[in-house]
């Protein structure tokens, strides 16, 4: 086989490669911000305690039974993943514990000392309120999304929405219940 013929032969390849499309069906985009069944977002958070402040990345997947968020200090130091499985099992990964519940809150509370009502906040991230509690939310006169939901003794406060497929999702929000605060700096959103 001479060079040539090899070269073309490659090219053929190449491009018959480039040109191939995925098959199958495609899922639509949700049509509205509560269609929303499974999501993963990421970014930048900052938790403060009563007595700690922990800042780093997180990563955050989510579907109709399952969670896994995870959130990684500095440098890789710190990491903590709390996932939740088909069964309703929560584990909650830290240093080098691994301890089981059927409560994520309730792990964080009493494992590491942190307030987070983690079914609740899979709501606030999307800009929506709790579905199961009373809730007060304030909206943007302009853009009519919420700048403010108050819900469960929590103060949520949106500053700043992304639109990805078409909808607007926060993009930097804050999670608070004196002595504790979640800020959230969301730099991806995948959404079906």
């Amino acid at each position: 086989m001479t060079y040539r013929t090899l070269c073309i032969l490659a090219f053929t390849v190449l491009v018959s490669a480039c040109s191939t499309r995925p098959t199958g069906p495609t899922t639509p985009p949700p049509e509205n911000v509560g269609a929303i069944s499974k999501w993963e977002t990421s970014g930048r958070v900052g938790i403060r305690t009563k007595n700690d402040a922990v800042s780093g990345n997180f990563n955050w997947q989510k579907d109709p039974k399952t969670f896994a968020l995870s959130i990684v200090g500095p440098f890789g130091q710190g990491a903590t993943h709390l996932n939740q499985s088909n069964n309703g099992v929560v584990t909650l990964a830290y240093e080098d514990t691994v301890v089981t519940g059927n409560d994520p809150a309730t792990l964080l509370q009493q494992e590491l000392g942190w307030e987070f009502p983690v079914n609740q906040v899979t709501y606030w991230i999307r800009g929506l309120a709790y579905p199961n509690s009373a809730a007060r939310i304030s909206k943007d006169p302009d853009s009519q999304l919420p700048n403010k939901i108050e819900q469960d003794g929590w103060l949520i406060t949106y500053s700043n929405f992304t639109k990805v497929d078409g909808l607007s999702l926060p993009q930097k929000m804050q999670v608070s219940n004196p002595p504790f605060r979640v800020n959230l700096i969301i730099n991806q959103w995948t959404i079906q």
